[in-house]
């Protein structure tokens, strides 16, 4: 019986891990044919590299890991490979930059998604952390391969702050496992455990104990998917990345961490949850939440910079994309954050495709260099355009949607303050917004703007533009498939 039973583990976590073991093992072959290959070739790498993400999502779409993973899991696995392998393939580019010519930077990318994809796959806080930690480092590497004194200085205060995250969610860890002696997420039961009504009656030493282990998990997830106030990181480290590593970070893993905070904590805030009194840990999120949507918003208004601007742009966004989940619907959050991956990525690339010439100039992309720029780029201001009103979220265009979907969840719940606050937010985003889009058309240049930056484009960058481009002006076409192939998530399931 016990030999059947390890049988069956065995099956089972051979299924749920499988799409991040093949990961690993790509990272390891990618290694390998670098370190034997007479000379190091980019198209190669990159080229193994899909692969291995392709066949990591081919992986993810059979019955049995289905069968085996939670709703949330899968969802999240599909938006960290999907925006993995887009994301590498915007490094096949024009001109060759440094960071994409050094060969350790495949290897450290397949590991890094590898990590994201065990934290959402996992059930115990040990293999979170895990996950956490191999998902975190490469990215610290990746900034400084640029050799920019910018991107050291990213690399070293992203390090700082993973580092942080870590120890924040290791003491939470320690503190939970001290209350309910488990570090299975499924078997600790956080969320059964957090009702007034069950903490007034308890010993203070538990209450406390509780209490320090959830503050201590929720900053250290905090960290990863920006939240106020562990979100100073975040402007830095987009302003000494390229645009491919900024958009990586910005999507990746905040999924990751948003999958993992929904596992811990979103049954309080399912409308099956068992809880009468959700208690503090309503009201932290709720504060949480307030700041998070609104002063970043108000902190992109003093940027100068268009990589700065995006950086607090996504922490904002990251707020609404917890509101879906302290609103108990992880189907919104997975549609909010396919759409933002869809014009994050569009954005991203398009400022890929004109690489700034001086890379010694603190801000590759300020304002003032895209100061009549659609006098002889009509075409991209255009589509810079269309991608700045859909982060905006103008209707009808992409965010709109999404934004749409959480507002009305609030209102259906009676969280009245949080709706007005996410429309103030929506309005104040438009300002920043529209800066950029002011600059191209309707300043005039300083110079001539060849002088800032050269063409990085090719064929498939543009052709990845025009997709993400069609996809936000058609943004009601993906909502509606994502609504019917999206399963009805389950919190506890």
């Amino acid at each position: 019986m016990s030999n059947m039973q390890f049988s069956n583990d065995l099956f089972l976590y051979m299924y749920m891990y499988m799409p991040s073991t093949i990961l690993v093992l790509g990272a390891i072959v990618v290694l390998f044919s670098n370190t034997f290959a007479s000379k190091f070739s980019r198209n190669t790498s990159l080229s193994l590299s899909m692969i291995f993400i392709a066949s990591s999502f081919l992986f993810c779409l059979s019955l049995g890991h289905i069968s085996n993973v939670s709703s949330i899991t899968l969802m999240s696995e599909y938006i960290i490979l999907i925006s993995s392998f887009f994301f590498i393939f915007l490094t096949f580019s024009k001109q060759k930059f440094v960071e994409f010519q050094t060969p350790e930077f495949y290897p450290l990318y397949l590991f890094s998604v590898a990590g994201f994809m065990l934290m959402v796959n996992s059930s115990n806080f040990i293999v979170v952390l895990l996950g956490l930690e191999i998902g975190s480092l490469p990215l610290a590497a990746f900034m400084a391969f640029n050799r920019r004194i910018y991107g050291v200085e990213a690399s070293i205060k992203y390090f700082v702050s993973s580092a942080l995250a870590s120890i924040f969610f290791i003491l939470g860890i320690m503190f939970v496992y001290c209350y309910v002696s488990s570090f299975n997420l499924r078997d600790s039961m956080i969320y059964y455990k957090l009702g007034l009504n069950i903490l007034k009656n308890a010993h203070v030493l538990n209450v406390m104990l509780l209490i320090f282990g959830v503050v201590f998990i929720v900053a250290g997830i905090g960290f990863k998917i920006s939240l106020v106030p562990w979100h100073s990181w975040m402007p830095d480290v987009y302003e000494g990345s390229n645009p491919v590593i900024a958009g990586y970070i910005s999507v990746v893993p905040k999924i990751a961490g948003f999958a993992v905070f929904a596992s811990i904590f979103g049954a309080i805030f399912n409308g099956n949850s068992a809880l009468n009194d959700k208690g503090y840990i309503e009201q932290l999120l709720k504060i949480l939440l307030f700041i998070t949507i609104l002063l970043p918003n108000i902190m992109a208004l003093l940027q100068k910079d268009v990589k700065r601007m995006l950086a607090f742009s996504s922490i904002s966004h990251s707020g609404f994309a917890l509101a879906c989940i302290y609103l108990g619907s992880f189907e919104t959050l997975a549609l909010y954050w396919i759409l933002f991956f869809i014009t994050n990525l569009g954005a991203f690339a398009l400022l890929w495709m004109n690489k700034p010439k001086n890379s010694r100039s603190r801000y590759d992309y300020s304002f003032e260099k895209f100061y009549g720029f659609s006098n002889k780029h009509p075409i991209i201001s255009l589509v810079m355009a269309l991608f700045m009103v859909s982060l905006a979220g103008i209707p009808p265009f992409s965010i709109f949607w999404g934004k749409i979907f959480i507002i009305t969840n609030a209102l259906q719940r009676d969280e009245i303050a949080l709706a007005i606050i996410m429309i103030l937010s929506s309005a104040i985003a438009v300002c920043y917004y529209l800066k950029i889009i002011v600059a191209m058309y309707f300043k005039k240049p300083l110079i001539d703007n060849e002088e800032y930056y050269e063409d990085n484009s090719t064929s498939s960058i543009r052709g990845i533009v025009l997709i993400c481009a069609l996809l936000c002006i058609g943004s009601i076409f993906v909502v509606s498939y994502v609504l019917d192939y999206i399963p009805l998530f389950n919190y506890i399931s």
